[in-house]
């Protein structure tokens, strides 16, 4: 018997990013060079979206890019760097300037505050942040730390408010068309966010069979019934890497971290890889096939690549 779903949720990369808002706050998957939307957000870039809010707890990349471009207004963090590069320069260079304003977190307080939206209640508490800057120092529209006493003792407790982004972008290794999606490897704190977010958007290298996804239901990371959309990107999250199926392009990755140090370099660059290219399949093009399959990990994979499966 079929396993049918009715009513797929599949659309192209830019009816979903159309759905995009300015001044939309915006969360997304990923965690150091592994995970990261980046078909969706260089899409975004295309689309000159802008004046928006980013929930960012490690998604370094999607950050930089969208800063770099002059797309941001504020972003609610907790540590953003390239690991193994260094500093996020167009983020520091924009907060330095006063382009952009940052509320500082733990990487617990943020993810505490995506816990709170997705759980319905207005904070949680926590102790790291208590006496520190995180606490003294909050630029943003809604206070993101407060003090209380506890109602079962006499003791006083930290506790950060909710935070629910407009929508959560999360790249999957694949999904089904209804939206439930299988992650391996690192899944961050995505759980938090896409409960916590009033939409999601799922990207996915493979879209397969509702069947499928049942075999294997205890993978599911993204549950469906969570999800709005959902859109086929094989490499998505190309420069950077997705476990178990390709590795990230540390060449590519340098050649930005390169033009970063400058405002014209990084200008150039975002001009040749994103605005020179009209769309995702012209930027895979402009990779190259060759380069592509050298970066996949799985030999299964590749091998279904090599038959047009992939």
């Amino acid at each position: 018997m079929s396993i049918a779903a009715s009513g797929s949720k599949v659309v192209d990369l830019r009816t979903a990013v159309d759905s995009i808002r300015p001044g939309a706050t915006l969360s997304f998957s990923g965690f150091g060079h592994f995970g990261h939307p980046l078909a969706f957000v260089r899409e975004l870039l295309r689309a000159g979206t802008g004046d928006l809010t980013l929930h960012a707890i490690a998604e370094c990349w999607p950050a930089e890019l969208l800063t770099a471009a002059g797309r941001v207004r504020h972003v609610n963090l907790s540590n953003l760097m390239f690991e193994g590069l260094g500093r996020v320069r167009a983020i520091c260079r924009a907060v330095e300037n006063g382009w952009i304003t940052t509320d500082d977190h733990s990487h617990l307080g943020l993810t505490l505050r995506l816990l709170a939206a997705g759980w319905g209640v207005p904070f949680l508490p926590i102790r790291s942040m208590a006496g520190s800057d995180l606490e003294r120092i909050q630029s943003g529209e809604a206070p993101k730390f407060a003090r209380l006493h506890s109602p079962f003792g006499d003791e006083e407790i930290g506790v950060v408010s909710a935070l629910a982004p407009d929508v959560a972008i999360i790249h999957v290794a694949e999904a089904d068309e209804q939206g439930n999606g299988i992650i391996t490897g690192q899944i961050s704190v995505v759980d938090a966010q896409i409960r916590a977010a009033r939409r999601v958007i799922v990207t996915t290298e493979r879209i397969v069979a509702a069947e499928e996804i049942v075999e294997r239901n205890q993978l599911v990371t993204v549950p469906g019934i969570l999800v709005d959309q959902v859109v086929h990107t094989p490499y998505g999250a190309y420069p950077g890497g997705m476990y178990g199926l390709y590795d990230e392009d540390l060449e590519l990755m340098g050649e930005y971290y390169e033009a970063s140090r400058t405002v014209p370099a990084t200008a150039a660059y975002l001009q040749e890889w994103v605005f020179d290219l009209p769309d995702h399949d012209a930027y895979l093009n402009r990779i190259g096939s060759r380069r592509l399959a050298e970066a996949v990990v799985d030999p299964v994979h590749k091998l279904a690549r090599g038959r047009g499966e992939w």
